[in-house]
């Protein structure tokens, strides 16, 4: 019995360090300019680590890794979404500038906006817009985060998304944690 409650208490520590890398991925992730590679980088890292201690292999260290990873970039999403959603704002965006960008099949354009306020919007839109041209956006006011076009729907598939990775991340790591060594 003391052998099962102390693998339980691991397994319930393993997830709760891992929920609290992926709050802070997500957190970091806000906006069209986030930091994608390192974040989710140490988000894999961490998702692979988080095992240590117990028999697992390669395949099932990897499973919780992009677990890890998938439950971070669909919880940024769904945070942009809902926020969007919520406390949006639609305005009117400028295009500020326009450069030509090399995406591996050709040039496509990448434009610079800045809304009637003068607020600078993150991050580059791909849209075929001459500088000058307004365009309707939904921004947050509290935040980075806003989408072209009017205020989107809420974001109930990318939490159902979001909330069904979490389960399958909880069940891999207490099977992973509960788990008997062979003898």
């Amino acid at each position: 019995m003391a052998d099962l409650t102390r693998r339980l208490a691991g397994a319930v520590l393993r997830n709760c360090l891992l929920l609290a890398v992926e709050f802070g991925a997500i957190w970091m992730l806000r906006g069209p300019e986030g930091l994608w590679v390192p974040v989710l980088l140490a988000v894999f890292v961490a998702g692979a680590a988080v095992p240590h201690g117990t028999d697992a292999e390669f395949v099932a260290r990897t499973a919780v890794a992009l677990t890890a990873v998938g439950i971070a970039v669909l919880g940024g999403i769904t945070w942009d979404r809902h926020v969007l959603h919520d406390r949006g704002r639609e305005e009117v965006a400028v295009v500020a500038g326009r450069t030509m960008v090399e995406d591996g099949a050709g040039l496509s354009p990448s434009l610079r906006l800045r809304t009637e306020a003068g607020r600078e919007l993150p991050g580059p839109l791909t849209m075929d817009l001459a500088v000058g041209a307004r365009l309707t956006v939904t921004v947050d006011p509290d935040g980075p985060a806003w989408v072209p076009g009017g205020r989107p729907e809420r974001p109930l598939w990318q939490a159902a998304g979001t909330g069904a990775l979490l389960l399958l991340q909880t069940a891999v790591l207490v099977r992973i944690s509960l788990r008997r060594s062979p003898a």
